[in-house]
């Protein structure tokens, strides 16, 4: 396998069902904007394996590799775990790249693409109760202080209170939507790399939306064009990449995959 420096590897969780990709639409967006980096997807819980992409990295002597965590709520178990792998690539500390939930822009990426949604909508915000769908593990009996500050912060920019945090394994559980909010207007948003068998499935199993109610989803964050721009942008403008100049993303301009919703 042949490798041109600079690297760029895209770290996802991985998934064991088949015929999901995690990150897949988020590296493709990427090699638009980034045509000058190597883009390598990799995953912690599936195949190619993060360890094995940063060995073949290693062995065909890329010198300029960066390690981008496809997360938005990471764990100190979680962060360890990748700051090992670099470590064990002999790669410096600074070649891990902020957390895509750590990326400048991210809070106010949500609250614009949710905003559009809602003045589509009619623009009813008070009308609609907004859910903010995570994995969440099953040992967890509440969201993370970091889910529950950006519940916070994006009822600040879009002045909405009826804003929650729901998990598809954990506490408050997705299915029980209904008991948050007497609100029968909801819009979910799934913090989701792909748009696997959780957004397909499991998503639209647990909301279970009944005839006197109205419920729209988010395409999963993931896919969305507007986070690989907030990566472009990071990376182009020189705060991590040495060898690159600042050149704006051209995302702003190009939309390359649509938004989609459930009636």
């Amino acid at each position: 396998m042949s490798v041109c420096d600079p690297v760029l590897m895209i770290v996802a969780h991985g998934t064991r069902r088949t015929g999901a990709v995690p990150g897949g639409m988020f590296s493709a967006h990427l090699q638009h904007l980034l045509p000058h980096f190597d883009i390598r997807l990799s995953f912690l819980r599936s195949t190619p394996s993060a360890g094995n992409v940063l060995k073949v990295m290693t062995r065909n002597s890329a010198s300029d590799v960066l390690v981008f965590p496809l997360f938005f709520t990471p764990g100190a178990g979680l962060v360890a775990e990748l700051s090992a792998l670099v470590a064990d690539a002999r790669l410096e500390a600074e070649a891990l790249l902020p957390f895509a939930g750590h990326l400048s822009g991210y809070d106010r990426m949500l609250a614009a693409r949710i905003a559009q949604r809602l003045k589509a909508g009619g623009n009813q915000k008070d009308k609609k109760a907004i859910f903010l769908v995570s994995h969440g593990q099953k040992s967890d009996i509440c969201p993370s202080p970091e889910m529950q500050q950006l519940r916070a912060i994006l009822s600040h920019h879009l002045d909405h209170d009826e804003i929650y945090n729901v998990q598809i394994d954990g506490q408050p559980s997705l299915a029980n939507w209904r008991n948050m909010t007497r609100c029968r207007n909801a819009l979910f948003v799934p913090l989701m790399t792909g748009d696997g068998a959780h957004c397909r499935i499991d998503i639209p199993a647990s909301v279970n939306s009944r005839s006197d109610e109205k419920v729209g989803m988010l395409a999963p964050v993931g896919t969305w064009w507007e986070l690989s721009s907030l990566l472009a942008d990071h990376l182009n403008c020189g705060r991590h990449h040495r060898k690159s100049s600042c050149q704006p993303s051209q995302s702003a301009r190009t939309e390359f995959g649509a938004d989609h919703v459930t009636p």
